[in-house]
């Protein structure tokens, strides 16, 4: 019996492992208390080391919110860098320059929730085109949901209100230690966009957010049943990602019309080959899918974030 249940637990950490380098990317760092320490007092010499002028708004933040710059918003950063402290501390000073950019002096230096930071970007927040399924994949990683065909026609919103939506979302995700050491994954659904809602100036925001300021490790973007003219934008999307994110993009499409037969249950059941690839290759069971892309997870966003303001969060 002991013999059978170490069995069982090798294989579930080897298939655990499998799954975590599915993207290529490098496994999180085993966390003893003594690494993290030393770890975060290298990070700190290599913050000082940073001229004055060069983190002017890191400094403002130590200065006006101490809290929100302890260690374990440093520690976000260092594990979305595997631990590597230069490019880690360069992260975090960039952080307090976008944030300062994107919620202005008055907001920048407050509590990333929906009664503080966020209080007046709720119309930005219940659009909802980047949001939290509160699930997870194989390997751990939070699974977010992109839809840009939920942004109003004709661009008619606040732009910086709808990153700072980005940013709460992602924070949200980030909660968890165990995301910030495995990453997330990404579905985008941009089958339904519209021409008109293609906002390239929010895009090249967003993603610059992405890129180097946002302490989250991206394993993927699951692209699924593009337009026909995302073709055209596509390589604009790659360029603004840069060569690590453009490595995370996988595109999936029922276009060509061939499905998958199922034969669970009674009969043969057809399903969409882009379902079948991302529980079969990728480790995401259909239960997780949102019901938009054809999975089974009914996403009630309003509800969360009326959850999250109770708990005040």
């Amino acid at each position: 019996m002991a013999h059978s249940t170490k069995e069982t637990t090798e294989e579930a950490a080897a298939a655990l492992l499998l799954a975590l380098g599915r993207y290529g990317q490098s496994n999180p760092k085993e966390e003893t208390p003594e690494f993290v320490r030393d770890k975060l007092q290298e990070l700190e010499k290599e913050l000082s080391d940073i001229s004055d002028a060069k983190k002017s708004g890191y400094l403002e933040a130590q200065e006006k919110s101490p809290g929100l710059c302890d260690d374990a918003f440093k520690l976000q950063h260092l594990r979305c860098e595997i631990f590597n402290v230069k490019p880690a501390a360069k992260r975090i000073v960039a952080y307090w320059d976008k944030r300062l950019e994107i919620f202005g002096p008055e907001r920048a230096f407050l509590p990333l929730t929906l009664s503080h930071a966020l209080k007046d970007d709720t119309s930005s927040l219940h659009v909802g085109f980047l949001r939290n399924t509160l699930q997870k994949d194989d390997a751990g990683r939070a699974i977010l949901f992109v839809d840009p065909s939920r942004f109003p026609p004709d661009q008619a919103y606040d732009r910086h209100s709808m990153v700072r939506a980005l940013w709460y979302n992602i924070h949200s995700a980030i909660e968890e230690d165990d995301v910030q050491r495995k990453g997330v994954v990404i579905i985008a659904h941009p089958e339904h966009v519209a021409r008109s809602q293609i906002d390239q100036k929010l895009m090249k925001m967003n993603v610059t957010c992405i890129r180097g300021c946002l302490p989250v490790r991206i394993a993927a973007f699951h692209v699924c049943n593009p337009p026909f003219f995302f073709e055209l934008l596509f390589p604009i999307v790659k360029l603004l990602m840069g060569e690590r994110l453009r490595k995370r993009i996988k595109i999936h499409s029922d276009r060509n019309g061939k499905k998958n037969k199922s034969t669970k249950g009674e009969g043969s059941v057809e399903e969409s080959t882009v379902i079948r690839k991302l529980v079969d290759k990728y480790g995401i069971d259909k239960i997780k899918i949102p019901t938009e892309v054809g999975g089974g997870n009914t996403i009630d966003h309003v509800q969360w974030l009326e959850d999250r303001k109770v708990a005040s969060l």
